[in-house]
C-alpha cells in the first residue's frame, strides 16, 4: 500500500514537474523582447537614474530559478528536521532499552535455579583457609 502511495506521488510530482517546464518554456518563447526597468528611487544613489533593458524570457527564467530555489531549500530543511527528530527518538529509545538492562539485576534477580543443589565441599575449604590466614578483606 505504501510502496504503491509512493509511486503515485512521485509519477505526479515527475508530470507536474514536466507540465511546469512546458508552462515555463512556452511562456519565454511568447514573451521574448527586452523589457525597460526602472531603478526604485531607494536605490537611485547607488545606481544613478538610469533606464535598464532586460531579456524577459531571463528575468522570468530568474524568478522561477529563485522560487524553485527557496522550494528546495524549504523542502530539505523540512526533511532534515524529520530525520533529526527520527534518529533523535531512536536515540531516547535505546538509552530506555541500556537503563533497564542496567537495572536488571535489582528489577529480575537471578532465578534459584542458577545456584548448585548442594553445597561444594572444596569451596567451603578455599573459604575457610581464606579466613585463617589473616587476610582483612576491604
Amino acid at each position: 500500500m505504501i510502496r504503491s502511495l509512493r509511486f503515485i506521488a512521485i509519477a505526479v510530482m515527475v508530470l507536474s514537474m514536466i507540465g511546469l517546464g512546458v508552462i515555463a518554456g512556452l511562456l519565454l518563447v511568447a514573451n521574448e523582447g527586452w523589457v525597460p526597468v526602472t531603478i526604485h528611487p531607494w536605490l537611485t544613489g547607488v545606481l544613478g537614474v538610469r533606464l535598464y533593458e532586460v531579456w524577459l524570457p531571463g528575468l522570468i527564467a530568474g524568478w522561477l530559478a529563485a522560487a524553485l530555489l527557496l522550494v528546495a531549500v524549504v523542502l530539505s530543511t523540512m526533511f532534515f528536521v524529520w530525520r533529526r527528530r527520527q534518529y533523535e527518538s531512536l536515540v531516547h529509545r535505546l538509552e530506555r532499552e541500556l537503563a533497564e538492562l542496567r537495572n536488571l539485576p535489582f528489577t529480575e534477580p537471578a532465578p534459584l535455579e542458577d545456584l548448585p543443589e548442594a553445597p561444594s565441599a572444596h569451596a567451603a575449604r578455599v573459604m575457610h583457609a581464606l579466613d585463617d590466614d589473616g587476610y582483612d578483606a576491604p
